[in-house]
């Protein structure tokens, strides 16, 4: 066991290390989570934050339906630790893989709850570090991943608990789910110390815990599109973090799109100097707040961006899953507020689909960042956030 952090064997894994076969107990058999089966999981499993890397979050098993939920009944359950849960398990191969109060990672038998192994760092007070709990675990070959506190990854092996690496990034808030594309487990996050270079999406090799990448989410001047749009304001102060949920992944385009939140501070006055007309009342504003960025998955490079919301004064993040599905172009006019015209209808096209903090619903074509259609939701409502759409050029006011 490594030095720095406490792992316990639960009572199946131990009678099994006693007998002479694997820690894991019940499941010896563990296969290892391959690229493959992240794309296409099995109906049973759900080895990623939104069970899909296109962020579908739904089962396809059919054992309930209709007619026997009404008799669903507790199968088991165990207790937990004291503190904040903010997170969802994985379930791979009939084990749970569960992420619970001040960062104890736990995998157990999901047919009876019994624990097999539980791991814990150590040297953290980890009530004090809640803010920094992860939103959930991500799982590759045989390392369960952990955004762990004190902004450090582990990686943790899957059958026994073990630690098998650990990498201190820096002063990042590790809040965000990691996400697991093409080997990379990729990392959002608070933007702790009021500091643009605690503000980014990183990418570390996921057997090996090796940083490999970062994209800083508050743009710098030289930064796309070309110009600044802080209006002048301290670089190294600039903030716009992605805190929420985990993004999602298409490895057809080998793309990772992700949702960023507000500008920080919370208004234009106190980001930019007393004077609220130093960035402009439409996008590109403070980027890349508010936005939803697509990221090479290779080297972290912006591929395309889009706002949401230029400038926010509100604290409207635009944190949320971002869904990718194909689908056929034909919104209804009388339903939806701002149709791009030049989108040919009844085309089917590869789009992301975003849903702000505040509400409108955004549907991005994959490849290019192009608005397809948006519309206020769950209905239009007078005071909406968005003023107006420019349907020609995809700009929001």
């Amino acid at each position: 066991m490594s030095l720095g952090t406490r792992t316990r064997l639960g009572l199946v894994g131990c009678v099994a290390a006693l007998a002479g076969g694997a820690l894991w107990g019940q499941a010896a058999d563990f296969v290892p989570i391959t690229t493959a089966r992240l794309e296409a999981p099995a109906p049973e499993d759900w080895v990623t934050f939104s069970r899909t890397l296109d962020a579908q979050r739904y089962s396809p098993l059919d054992e309930i339906d209709r007619d026997n939920v009404g008799r669903l009944a507790l199968a088991w359950s165990r207790g937990m630790g004291q503190g904040a849960l903010e997170s969802i398990p994985l379930v791979a191969d009939g084990i749970m893989y569960m992420l619970t109060p001040s960062v104890v990672v736990q995998a157990v038998d999901a047919t009876n709850g019994d624990l097999l192994w539980e791991f814990q760092p150590e040297g953290s007070d980890f009530q004090a570090a809640s803010r920094e709990r992860s939103k959930a675990l991500a799982i590759f070959a045989d390392v369960v991943l952990l955004a762990g506190p004190n902004s450090t990854m582990y990686g943790i092996d899957a059958r026994t608990g073990a630690l098998r690496w650990q990498t201190q990034a820096d002063d990042r808030g590790h809040t965000s789910a990691p996400l697991v594309a093409d080997g990379k487990v990729i990392t959002g996050g608070t933007c702790t110390g009021g500091l643009r270079a605690n503000c980014y999406i990183s990418a570390h090799d996921a057997l090996t815990g090796a940083p490999l990448w970062k994209f800083y989410t508050a743009q710098a001047p030289d930064d796309p599109p070309g110009f600044d749009t802080w209006g002048g304001a301290p670089i190294e102060t600039r903030r716009a973090s992605t805190w929420g949920l985990a993004g999602s992944y298409d490895p057809e385009r080998r793309l990772v799109y992700w949702g960023i939140a507000n500008p920080t501070p919370n208004t234009r006055l106190a980001r930019h100097g007393g004077d609220p007309d130093a960035i402009k009342r439409s996008t590109p504003a403070d980027l890349y707040s508010n936005s939803t960025v697509a990221l090479d998955v290779d080297s972290g490079e912006l591929v395309w961006y889009y706002q949401h919301l230029p400038g926010d004064d509100w604290d409207l993040d635009y944190t949320n899953a971002r869904i990718l599905l194909r689908t056929p172009i034909d919104p209804d006019p009388a339903a939806v507020k701002w149709i791009n015209p030049r989108i040919p209808r009844g085309q089917a096209r590869d789009v992301v689909v975003a849903i702000g903090e505040p509400g409108g619903l955004f549907v991005l074509d994959r490849a290019t960042g192009e608005l397809v259609w948006a519309t206020p939701f769950p209905y239009d409502v007078p005071n909406f956030h968005i003023k107006d759409i420019n349907i020609e050029t995809g700009e929001v006011f």
